[in-house]
């Protein structure tokens, strides 16, 4: 697994957006323009908010002490939304910090902001996955016979990413824990 930068942040942001073309908001991202960016910003601001995500739109928006944030959004100049558009069909490579935040808002890219994204114990997106998994398996353990107990795969957690190893804790069953270090 590779170390977290904000480069690998927003690769990973592309690479969910470029998957999922946009998740639940695919009906405005899947060919986005900057009037769709709109509506989607204005359908998910009541819908959408997690611990950081006021402070996201706050970034991008602007908003003023009190203003209320629709009609500041319905009013915001569409021009601004054409660099996230360029940005997400590949005409840039690039896009400013403000820009990359909206779009991690808008496709529910987790962990999000940046600044949570880059502290050690957050999980990626792909160590979400593969806990998920883990845990749709675990659950299925509980209703099996003891004789099909080989099949099971454990809860495995990465703990510790550094430049050099991963530390990886896998429970078999709730007395036992094994610990992994892996060596890069």
């Amino acid at each position: 697994m590779k170390t977290k930068t904000s480069m690998t942040y927003k690769n990973e942001i592309l690479e969910k957006y470029r998957k999922e073309k946009g998740g639940e908001m695919s009906s405005y991202l899947l060919e986005p323009t900057r009037k769709q960016i709109k509506e989607a910003c204005l359908w998910l601001l009541n819908r959408r908010k997690e611990k950081y995500d006021e402070g996201i739109l706050n970034r991008f928006f602007k908003f003023k002490e009190g203003e209320n944030k629709s009609y500041a959004i319905e009013r915001f100049n569409g021009d601004k939304f054409k660099p996230i558009v360029n940005f997400l069909i590949g005409e840039t490579k690039s896009t400013t910090p403000a820009n990359l935040e909206l779009i991690s808002w808008l496709i529910d890219f987790k962990p999000r902001p940046l600044s949570i994204y880059l502290k050690p114990n957050t999980k990626s997106e792909d160590d979400t996955l593969i806990l998920k998994s883990n845990q749709k398996k675990e659950t299925n353990f509980y209703g099996k016979k003891e004789f099909e107990m080989a099949d099971i795969i454990p809860e495995t957690r990465v703990i510790e990413k550094t430049d050099k190893s991963i530390t990886i804790i896998s429970q078999i069953n709730p007395s036992l824990r094994i610990t992994t270090i892996v060596s890069l």
